[in-house]
């Protein structure tokens, strides 16, 4: 028995750029799936690059919806999302916030507006790519925040009330002792990243009844810990011990990458949080997509 391993590219249609870099990645076929945000002003302009280039793909990727809630434009009125955006409609809550308010009793006005939202990007993406069944879904997010819990429940709700089904939704749970077998690794990693492994595998524990309850297969995703910077030489290194450590575990492998780079150019107040700025334009993208391509992973996974 081999473990399952999708090879996986977030945040197509965050800018042209970005979307042309992860389109190189998919006519190459180094890439099992892709994540689409659907609330940027490129969007429509992505969606025609995407049809342009489909011919060349050398196999059709799994599309996931990317909602994302923490940049870009709202699809609702601005006036339904008065705890989400600002007066433009561009959204400015925080990931801090959105946890913090999932455990007071304020929780179910923000679900009400999560729930308008969620639904609309969804439907968007859903409207733009035919291939995408809203019997099949497949779900991630724009920071993980459908693991915070109000933004799982509401996210969960709009499935139940709209009769969609979902195949795939992420459970962003990256095993943490892998990453200390390798002591020489250990000054490369940023210590904010290990909190961020340690409490989203703390949401996804609050979640794991609610996945099952929804047939989700488990599944570990890597990407946290080494987020911003999934560099080849690090991953060959991991690679045999986390493969290792999925199949002890019953588990699918999601391997998580950011290979599009947003030009400083493309930067608007669409982008509203700084530290997500540096993020998106950093060369460190060119890194990851170097790795993309020298681990040349995504045909060895459809093989499997």
């Amino acid at each position: 028995m081999s473990v399952t391993i999708d090879i996986h590219a977030d945040d197509f249609g965050e800018s042209v750029h970005a979307s042309r870099d992860i389109l190189d990645c998919l006519k190459d076929g180094k890439l099992n799936s892709i994540s689409v945000l659907a609330n940027m002003s490129c969007f429509e302009e992505c969606v025609r690059l995407y049809r342009e280039a489909q011919g060349e793909f050398p196999w059709q990727p799994a599309i996931s919806v990317h909602v994302n809630l923490m940049e870009g434009s709202c699809l609702s009125d601005p006036k339904d999302l008065p705890d989400l955006v600002d007066e433009k409609g561009h959204f400015q809550i925080s990931w801090e916030k959105l946890f913090f308010f999932s455990f007071l009793p304020s929780r179910n006005r923000f679900k009400k507006q999560l729930k308008k939202e969620i639904e609309l990007q969804i439907k968007a993406v859903a409207g733009a790519f035919s291939e995408l069944n809203l019997q099949e879904l497949r779900i991630d997010s724009h920071q993980h925040t459908h693991m915070i819990p109000v933004v799982a429940k509401a996210l969960f709700e709009v499935l139940d009330e709209q009769d969609w089904k979902a195949s795939y939704i992420r459970d962003a749970k990256e095993p943490f002792f892998v990453f200390l077998k390798k002591t020489s690794l250990y000054k490369t990693y940023r210590p904010v990243n290990f909190v961020k492994n340690i409490l989203l595998n703390y949401c996804s524990a609050l979640l794991q009844k609610r996945f099952r309850n929804a047939g989700m297969k488990p599944m570990y995703l890597w990407g946290l810990i080494m987020s911003g910077h999934m560099d080849e030489a690090r991953i060959r290194q991991l690679l045999p011990d986390m493969e290792k450590k999925a199949e002890h575990s019953g588990r699918m492998l999601e391997i998580l990458f950011h290979p599009g780079q947003v030009l400083r150019e493309e930067i608007s107040d669409e982008f509203s949080q700084e530290d997500a700025i540096a993020f998106h334009v950093s060369p460190d993208r060119s890194v990851e997509k170097q790795a993309v391509y020298a681990l040349d992973l995504a045909q060895k996974a459809r093989k499997r």
